[in-house]
């Protein structure tokens, strides 16, 4: 029976041929806007969030939103990395070996956003090639892949990876694209992080699940009332909603 610690499902086998450095220019290139629009989303979200607080609780908003905004994406990503949230970072690391026996080279893809996985695909870097031991991960082989086929795979993973970790490999030629923590420069883009903001739907939505995560139940009948009263505390936040204007955002027009 083979080691689990083998399962490569995030493999790939590149193109013949493909130069790493040019790799490495190529996915910077088509990382960069993908990750710039990741982070002006999420920015736009923590600001709308700051202003629909302060409208719910009846206090002015707050002058330097935007600043806030970015500061509390920072704080965010910080608690991503001491492991308090699960959410995905803008980063994106591409490990690359060869096959001592062939040349080939193999990659493994780790996206930490969605939005990355799906560009990583419009790339066609190469042929997806990945393997897993199916009585360990009790997982079937992909449609089509003959046994053979799958035993050829892990043949080839065991001599690429030369005994390192798949999930968090060493002696790899590694790309690394993307910063952690936001760029500071978002403070001075309130136009797009206001193209990018939440729509009103979401705005309630998001204002009911922070409603939600701030209660305490003593009882199951306390429970039960909450979740009842949830239409009325619905239009509470609909009505007390308001719109939010690029000027709310920048502090001034910009």
């Amino acid at each position: 029976m083979r080691s689990p610690d083998r399962s490569v499902p995030h493999g790939y086998r590149l193109r013949p041929g493909t130069d790493l450095l040019d790799l490495a220019e190529r996915l910077r290139e088509a990382m960069a806007p993908v990750r710039d629009r990741a982070e002006i989303v999420q920015v736009a979200e923590f600001a709308a969030k700051a202003l629909d607080t302060a409208d719910l609780a009846g206090t002015p908003r707050p002058e330097s939103v935007i600043f806030d905004a970015v500061q509390a994406q920072a704080v965010h990503v910080g608690q991503i990395l001491a492991g308090e949230h699960s959410c995905h970072l803008n980063t994106v690391t591409v490990a690359v070996s060869d096959d001592p026996e062939t040349g080939l080279l193999y990659a493994l893809m780790f996206p930490k956003h969605p939005a990355f996985a799906a560009e990583l695909d419009e790339l066609e870097l190469g042929d997806y090639y990945p393997y897993w031991n199916e009585a360990d991960t009790e997982q079937q082989r992909p449609t089509g892949v003959s046994a053979a086929e799958w035993e050829r795979r892990a043949e080839t993973w065991t001599r690429v990876l030369r005994g390192t970790d798949p999930w968090d490999p060493t002696g790899m030629f590694r790309i690394d694209v993307g910063n952690v923590y936001p760029d500071a420069d978002l403070i001075n883009r309130a136009a797009d992080v206001f193209a990018a903001m939440p729509s009103i739907e979401d705005r309630i939505h998001h204002a009911l699940h922070e409603l939600q995560n701030r209660q305490e139940f003593d009882s199951p009948s306390e429970l039960m009332a909450f979740v009842n009263a949830m239409p009325e505390h619905q239009q509470r936040i609909e009505a007390g909603l308001k719109p939010i204007t690029l000027e709310d955002i920048a502090g001034g027009v910009r």
